[in-house]
């Protein structure tokens, strides 16, 4: 189907300094469902219009050897850039009347135009067409009543216990080693460099913890360290290295092959690592509890307050793969590019790595999570197309609650988290975007049918390989 509209104008540019409309016809035809191609006409007096301005800009701005400035021939001009200025015309008029054919005909486009142009002729309208993808309209529905899997929580003894270390971690204290030599218990920070066989070895700030199994950057390195001067500020030393990895504290296993390391410690600090009994004196000074078993007790609702929202989390993903498969939602390639950049950034941002510092080709990464991609993709637009249906609102208190949320996250201030959030317009979007598919999830885990089951949800695409 072809629709086609005018659109009338001034002409050159406001006050403002932004472009005048242009004085345009178009045609916009529905490739696809989520494709649409524009057929644009700017009329001839835009064109002149443009073309005289820019050679008034050119002939300002250019100096030529016997004219004066701003007194260059205008047929002198299209002799020497003509060629030039119409293509820069083009473009301009291309970038100017698509963003004002698209904002009239209501066309949200997700993708850069693809354009072919006729070029400018003399005396006729300036002619392109421009394909671009947008966001299709879609009527959701079944998506009321679903049947939803939610796993129990569960936390074992070993998850309290594990958790019961980390907080005996965190109580953890240093102090200076003074009149002794280092033993079982002190923890050594060091720089080494030197050589493994023919290989360059170095580490910045490593960390030996002379503890049992020992925790070091090479085996046999606590052992090296036991026994040193607290004043002691270089060594060098020698090691046997095995080939193989293995469990700190696991013997190498008879026989197996070894490098030689030969290397120069550069120490920076050793301290006593003073760790606190597990007892009733320990519970009450985290401040959670009076006894060693009530702080147990406390880490275990904790631990199942946690996991209550894992599993829900988990509950409501399974609900949105549900409805999108009952509903027929279009891919929009350009959109799930976009996801696509966007996972793979988060992946090697935590991997510490910058992707185009690195050269890192990431065509693999991105193919590996494509189909995760596009289901994220189809589900937004499918929620999206929910909030509009059921008329979900975002008020200013929702707005303030998720600030809050992430002010208490980050631990910041939360007149601060607002300031840094309205400064950019675009995270400001992202996080209404967010708030909205909150409440519509809610919305839909508030109407669905939830059973409960000991069985963990079906792992993504990603998550099989």
């Amino acid at each position: 189907m072809t629709e086609s509209n005018e659109i009338t104008s001034e002409s050159a540019k406001t006050e403002g300094g932004e472009p005048t409309p242009l004085e345009l016809q178009v045609q916009v035809e529905r490739v696809s469902e989520v494709e649409r191609k524009l057929d644009v006409q700017v009329s001839w007096n835009d064109v002149k219009g443009r073309l005289d301005e820019a050679y008034r800009e050119l002939q300002h701005g250019v100096t030529l050897k016997g004219f004066r400035r701003g007194k260059v021939p205008r047929k002198m001009l299209e002799q020497l850039f003509g060629k030039h200025v119409v293509k820069e015309v083009a473009q301009r008029m291309v970038q100017d009347s698509v963003s004002q054919a698209l904002k009239k005909e209501g066309l949200n486009a997700v993708s850069e135009p693809k354009v072919v142009d006729e070029g400018i002729k003399e005396g006729e309208s300036f002619r392109y067409s421009a394909t671009v993808q947008i966001v299709p309209e879609i009527e959701p529905k079944d998506y009321f009543g679903v049947e939803v899997k939610q796993r129990k929580p569960r936390v074992s003894d070993e998850d309290v216990a594990t958790a019961l270390r980390m907080k005996q971690r965190d109580h953890t204290a240093f102090k200076a080693v003074e009149g002794r030599n280092t033993q079982l218990g002190d923890a050594i920070l060091l720089d080494l460099m030197g050589k493994i066989d023919d290989e360059p070895f170095s580490r910045d700030d490593a960390l030996v913890e002379l503890s049992d199994p020992p925790v070091e950057p090479l085996p046999g390195l606590a052992a090296k360290l036991t026994g040193i001067a607290p004043d002691t500020k270089e060594l060098e030393l020698e090691l046997e290295v095995p080939v193989h990895d293995h469990a700190p504290g696991e013997p190498c296993p008879e026989g197996e092959k070894k490098r030689k390391a030969r290397l120069l410690l550069t120490v920076k600090d050793i301290k006593q690592k003073i760790v606190p009994e597990l007892d009733d004196d320990f519970a009450r000074d985290t401040g959670e509890a009076e006894t060693l078993d009530g702080l147990r007790e406390a880490l275990r609702k904790k631990l199942v307050a946690e996991d209550e929202k894992r599993a829900r989390d988990e509950a409501r993903q399974t609900l949105i793969r549900e409805i999108t498969n009952r509903n027929n939602v279009p891919v929009v390639p350009a959109l799930v590019e976009k996801q696509l950049d966007q996972a793979v950034r988060l992946q090697l941002a935590m991997m510490g790595i910058d992707p185009e510092e690195a050269g890192i080709e990431t065509s693999a990464l991105k193919e590996r999570v494509r189909g995760d991609a596009t289901e994220a993709v189809k589900s937004a637009i499918l929620l999206e197309a929910i909030s509009k249906k059921e008329g979900i609102e975002i008020l200013d208190a929702d707005i303030e609650k998720k600030l809050a949320e992430i002010a208490a996250a980050r631990a910041q201030n939360v007149a601060r988290v607002r300031t840094e959030y309205e400064k950019e317009a675009s995270r400001m979007a992202a996080l209404r975007a967010r708030i909205r598919e909150d409440k519509v999830l809610d919305l839909l885990m508030s109407r669905a049918t939830i059973i409960e089951s000991d069985e963990s949800p079906a792992p993504t695409e990603s998550e099989a390989k």
